[in-house]
Parts: C-alpha cells; structure tokens; sequence
C-alpha cells in the first residue's frame, strides 16, 4: 500500500504589502510539484484544511523559491518563517450561471448543481472528492508506480 500523498510544505521567507498588492516569497520543499502552471495556488494549514492566503499570480521563480502576487488580499501577510501546505487553489464556484466538469471524473462543479467548491487550476477543475481520491490517496498509481512508455531522456 503506498503512503498517502502529501503536498508540499512552503516556508514563507518575505511577505509585503504596496497599495493593494501583496508580494509573498516561498521556499517550496518539492521542486518537482512547481509544474507548470504554478499558480493560482494557496497556502493552507494541514489540519483542519483551511485557507491561510491566495495567490493570485506567479511573478518570479529561481529553483524551488517562488514570488506571488495577491491583488486586493482580504487575509493578513502570513508570517515570515511560518511553514504551511502549499497547493492548487481551492475554491466556490462563480455564480455565472455556467458550469464546469472535474477533469477526472466529469463530474459537474457549479454554484447550482452538482459539486459547489473545488479545486481550481489554469487546466481546468477537480472536485473535493476527486481530488482525496486521485491526488492524494493516489488510486490510480500515477506518482507511486509511474513509468513511461518514452525511452528516457
């Protein structure tokens, strides 16, 4: 049985605010999670699950040191040296009247049926459940028993 997936941990080594745009330096401790596209992204606490600041837009990156921009934060800075999770962007559905579907189930997220609140990525949405199921608990295998039918590199 594999180990359950654990995202990330991100120090926060600088955090500023001008006008109202935060400015927030990570240190992320997996340089393999910082795929393209990084952001949006959050910090979270690890347990209970919850939001500690949004990033909005990823502005620098130099290894596994990374600069986001929040616009119009309504969260405090996080604190300079505080470690949280860092992950996709967990979020509500818009009430536009449209709708999504999770990219692995197909599963319809929106703010009048089907899943409400998901993870949110610039490929596309994943639901909470879809999200325990193939990401964290890795159900398919994907990052435990990887391989590529490419002859490597």
């Amino acid at each position: 049985m594999t180990e359950p997936y654990q995202l990330p941990a991100a120090t926060v080594l600088a955090a500023r605010l001008s006008d109202d745009v935060a400015a927030v330096t990570i240190e992320v401790s997996r340089q393999d999670y910082l795929s393209y596209p990084i952001a949006p992204a959050d910090l979270r606490r690890s347990n209970p699950h919850e939001l500690v600041f949004p990033f909005h837009q990823l502005v620098d990156r130099q290894g596994s040191r990374v600069v986001f921009e929040t616009y119009g934060p309504e969260l405090p800075l996080p604190a300079m040296g505080s470690v949280h999770t860092f992950c996709w962007e967990l979020l509500t559905y818009p009430d536009d009247g449209d709708h999504d579907h999770c990219l692995l189930t197909w599963k319809t997220i929106s703010a009048d049926t089907g899943d409400r609140v998901g993870y949110h990525s610039a490929h596309g949405w994943v639901t909470g459940d879809a999200y325990r199921e193939f990401i964290e608990q890795d159900a398919l295998r994907v990052r435990s028993c990887w391989r590529s039918i490419e002859s490597p590199a």
